[in-house]
């Protein structure tokens, strides 16, 4: 059933979609052709709409079970107080007289002081006013700054009033007024505490300095002058409009913001982390099916330069290769390496009838690496017009590719230095192994071929093969002997056959 809605709001969605990146890079990460491509893009997004709906449903899910939950569970009463000084609250609760469910309202009173606790606690509130008036002043000798007379303390429960000896010069609310620079005044400000109808006051003496305005005070204050002209002027008016400049500075109401605004943004990062989840895992394969694909490089170029120089075609030898990469996967749910898959399709796009050289060009820019882009782009020029050094040109490329095998295994020395997860034996000889095989194929065909040619004419062939040196010279001696084949001190082998 999701899965139906997904499909039918992607088809809604879809041609809204630019999905000419995602294409390509599932085409290069399953290998696959445009159609199929778009049926697995359809499929991502079809998911991730689907997981989307289902992170909705289960949480509708929740909330009506919680609010089962909270309506049929039994509840015990708690009654939540207010601190000292609070107010008196009104709680409605029920109950059920004669059987019928009826409303009504209890008082919760706030938490009360003993009386013979207020002193201390006076002295308390005294205590947190002086650590809290002087502000941004460090003395009370200099004071330059706005006071910080606050009127109430919440901790304490108490009420403050602040009685200012010259309103117009230190008001109640803490405003230093304008005093020239250079001079300075003294005057009294007084702290009354009260808790119910008991109260305690205490007075402060401040020394306030004259000093410059900054250009932020002078704006503000030309600001409220402005303001206060306008309201003035206003006559009897219950609603005064401000105009959008004021004496050159722009007033715009304060913005605000409410839960429902913090509710749709998660709701809307939540999505988004949905939505970019898979794109990211598909960012994350591509990069992987490209690590696999420059690790198989060096030995894709030396199995294509001893099937060349045998004589075997560039259609042939990916042949071959794909053979050899199914074998070597044989048992396993797997349907071979990225790069046996991409010869494959490559194989795939020839017998549907492109041209060859058009297909190894489609291969190289589909993998999308600087390294198979010119050496395809080297298959199909010799496809194409017939190079005769095609020999020597992979010989170059091949020491390109075992420089890129040495700066890989650097690569994966450094970043692993202690040797973590090293690979078996039997994984580490496989490369060594799988060469050596195929030189052995290639003797192999150079001699079963002069064999063959030369029966057939009856005229003597001579060939000079160089071998690999090492434990498989015995055996290639023991093989060329068998059909008449010399072979010298220096591994060449000479043969004349009749």
């Amino acid at each position: 059933m999701l899965k139906r809605a997904a499909g039918k709001i992607y088809g809604w969605i879809e041609p809204h979609m630019d999905n000419d990146k995602m294409l390509t890079k599932i085409k290069r990460v399953y290998i696959c052709t445009d159609a199929a491509a778009r049926d697995k893009c359809a499929e991502m997004y079809t998911d991730i709409i689907a997981k989307i709906l289902l992170t909705l449903l289960v949480t509708c899910i929740l909330a009506v079970i919680l609010v089962a939950k909270e309506a049929f569970a039994p509840h015990q009463v708690v009654l939540t107080r207010d601190g000292y000084g609070g107010d008196v609250s009104t709680v409605t609760l029920e109950t059920d007289i004669d059987g019928e469910k009826t409303d009504f309202d209890v008082d919760v009173m706030p938490l009360e002081y003993d009386p013979d606790d207020m002193e201390a606690v006076f002295e308390q509130g005294f205590g947190e006013i002086e650590d809290l008036y002087l502000g941004e002043n460090e003395s009370p000798d200099e004071v330059i700054y706005d006071l910080e007379l606050v009127d109430h303390l919440d901790a304490l429960g108490l009420d403050v009033q602040w009685i200012s000896e010259d309103n117009e010069l230190v008001s109640s609310d803490g405003r230093i007024g304008d005093i020239a620079e250079g001079e300075d005044r003294i005057v009294s400000i007084t702290a009354v505490l009260t808790y119910r109808e008991l109260s305690a006051e205490r007075t402060y003496q401040i020394r306030v300095c004259g000093r410059e305005e900054t250009g932020r005070e002078k704006a503000l204050k030309d600001i409220r002058e402005g303001i206060r002209e306008i309201q003035a002027g206003s006559g009897d008016s219950s609603e005064v409009a401000l105009p959008e400049q004021i004496n050159g500075y722009a007033v715009r109401p304060t913005s605000g913001g409410g839960s429902g605004l913090m509710i749709l943004f998660l709701g809307g990062f939540a999505a988004i982390c949905i939505w970019g989840g898979n794109r990211s895992k598909i960012q994350g394969m591509e990069k992987k099916r490209s690590d696999e694909l420059m690790s198989e490089y060096p030995e894709l170029v030396d199995k294509l330069t001893l099937y060349l120089g045998a004589g075997v075609t560039v259609r042939g030898a990916f042949a071959r290769i794909v053979k050899s990469g199914r074998e070597d996967c044989a048992g396993t749910d797997q349907g071979g390496s990225v790069l046996t898959r991409e010869l494959i399709y490559t194989l795939n796009e020839i017998q549907a009838g492109v041209s060859e050289s058009e297909a190894y060009y489609n291969m190289g820019h589909r993998i999308n690496l600087p390294m198979y882009i010119k050496l395809m782009s080297l298959l199909s020029q010799n496809v194409k017009k017939g190079t005769r050094d095609i020999l020597i040109m992979m010989a170059g490329e091949e020491q390109n590719a075992m420089q890129t095998r040495k700066e890989m295994a650097k690569t994966r020395k450094v970043n692993n230095p202690f040797g973590w997860a090293r690979p078996s034996a039997a994984q580490a000889h496989k490369p060594i192994m799988a060469n050596i095989a195929m030189k052995q194929a290639f003797l192999a065909a150079r001699l079963q071929s002069t064999m063959k040619m030369t029966h057939t004419t009856g005229t003597i062939a001579k060939e000079s093969i160089l071998l690999t040196r090492g434990p498989l010279r015995k055996k290639y001696q023991g093989n060329a002997l068998k059909h008449g084949v010399m072979m010298d001190p220096t591994t060449i082998v000479s043969r004349s056959l009749r």
